[in-house]
């Protein structure tokens, strides 16, 4: 079971984040390393009630896990209605050309106007491009959650992700 659960992180962060980046997010990316974790866990025989309640508890968890795969997945193939696209681009290439037709008496303040208007558009407009691709460009979801925690012990240099890590702990409280 370790050796699937780092072989299915490294698989997220080097294989399948850098496809959700470009924009061509793949089911396939994770899709062995998914099927080894539910084959290690199918492996395991409970043996006693301690171990038949972590082992249903380990089934739900894998089951999250695959669920929250789905959702990431899907949430990179997804963008934006055609329909919101030609709202948001059209509109703004409506309305900053109306803003010239304001009359104010002094010029600073029309150029002030209009350029405060199309700076604002212009950031919408960016949100709307940085929202429409949630694994693209700086302000994208980072993976880093998948090297940190109980994950980390995958990412140690010394260790490969196919090799338990023992680690002492301690008995005090």
């Amino acid at each position: 079971m370790h050796a699937a659960v780092g072989a299915y992180s490294h698989a997220v962060v080097e294989v399948q984040w850098p496809l959700m980046r470009e924009g061509r997010p793949s089911y396939e990316a994770t899709g062995a390393q998914t099927h080894a974790l539910y084959q290690a866990l199918m492996a395991y025989e409970p043996q006693g009630p301690r171990a038949e309640t972590f082992y249903g508890e380990a089934a739900s968890s894998l089951n999250d896990l695959n669920s929250q795969r789905r959702a990431r997945i899907t949430m990179a193939e997804t963008s934006l209605p055609v329909l919101l696209q030609v709202l948001v681009y059209g509109g703004a290439l409506v309305i900053v050309p109306l803003t010239f037709l304001f009359g104010l008496r002094s010029l600073k303040m029309q150029l002030l106007f209009v350029s405060a208007v199309a700076g604002l558009i212009g950031f919408s407009l960016l949100l709307v491009v940085a929202l429409d691709r949630p694994f693209a460009g700086d302000l994208s979801v980072s993976p880093a959650p998948y090297k940190e925690a109980a994950l980390a012990r995958f990412w140690t240099a010394d260790t490969p992700a196919d090799q338990p890590q023992v680690r002492e702990q301690s008995t005090s409280r």
